[in-house]
């Protein structure tokens, strides 16, 4: 048959093209300049910008999903200690909607805060391959909903997922760079700006605009005495920053706490995206 071939009983048409002898070939810079001219550089501009998606503790989709099934729900009470100093830290805790506070004990007997964290790290990361004791004491600022692992069952996971070791390296390193900020936010910073700057990130941490607080909690907070909170807080509600009832305090203007805070704000790790 005229125009095709045969071949293991079958006919196929036989096909034709013409190609140039001598075809010029782009040059792959070319490729990459036409691309960014057709996406366009202000578009890339806002990808890099994104926040990445993580979920609790700052893990990524991929990891939290490979290490859910060894969490356990837990629901954190008010004013509950999840450690205190000198203890044996057994577990690692994930906040989802609560926030942890941690205290140093002065010698006076006050306290002051020295971390907080809500969803976007965990409590306990430093006892991870650790036999220290814990150098502070943890206790629930905000009630809620948290998740919990086995100190010694997160230990394994590290052992074989380099990359669930890089995400407690990045929590160690985020977790210094808070206290460090503290250091210089407790020696510099007034205490008004201080306490404008803690609302701010526990509203963050736990999208409310209510928080259970006493006077006495605050102080123990802020490292200072009762009446000094009193008459901040006094302050505030006079330029309708803040409303408080016994026990209760609520933000009723966060823009203005937002120009009162100090620059430790800024500079403080944020709750994560989700």
């Amino acid at each position: 048959m005229e125009g095709y071939e045969t071949g293991a009983g079958t006919a196929r048409q036989a096909v034709k093209m013409d190609m140039p002898a001598d075809q010029p070939q782009t040059p792959i810079d070319e490729v990459i300049r036409t691309a960014y001219d057709n996406i366009g550089l202000e578009r890339l501009e806002t990808v890099r910008a994104l926040v990445p998606r993580v979920g609790m503790g700052g893990l990524s989709p991929v990891l939290l999903n490979k290490i859910r099934p060894l969490f356990k729900h837990t629901h954190l009470v008010k004013d509950e200690y999840l450690f205190q100093q000198d203890d044996e830290v057994d577990f690692v805790y994930f906040p989802e909607n609560s926030v942890i506070s941690e205290f140093q004990m002065l010698a006076d007997g006050r306290t002051i805060e020295v971390a907080v964290t809500g969803n976007e790290s965990a409590v306990g990361i430093s006892a991870v391959w650790s036999t220290s004791s814990a150098v502070n004491c943890a206790q629930v600022c905000v009630g809620g909903d948290a998740y919990r692992i086995e100190k010694d069952v997160l230990e394994r996971e590290l052992t074989y997922s380099r990359p669930l070791q890089r995400w407690l390296h990045d929590q160690i390193n985020a977790y210094i760079k808070q206290i460090s900020q503290k250091v210089i936010c407790n020696t510099h910073h007034a205490v008004e700006e201080r306490f404008c700057t803690w609302l701010l990130m526990l509203q963050d941490r736990s999208r409310k605009n209510k928080f259970n607080l006493t006077q006495e909690y605050i102080a123990g907070v802020l490292g200072v005495y009762r009446p000094s909170v009193t008459c901040m807080a006094k302050s505030l509600r006079e330029k309708n920053a803040i409303d408080y009832v016994r026990g209760q305090i609520f933000i009723t203007d966060r823009s203005k706490l937002r120009k009162m805070c100090c620059s430790c704000y800024s500079e403080l790790p944020p709750r994560r995206v989700f």
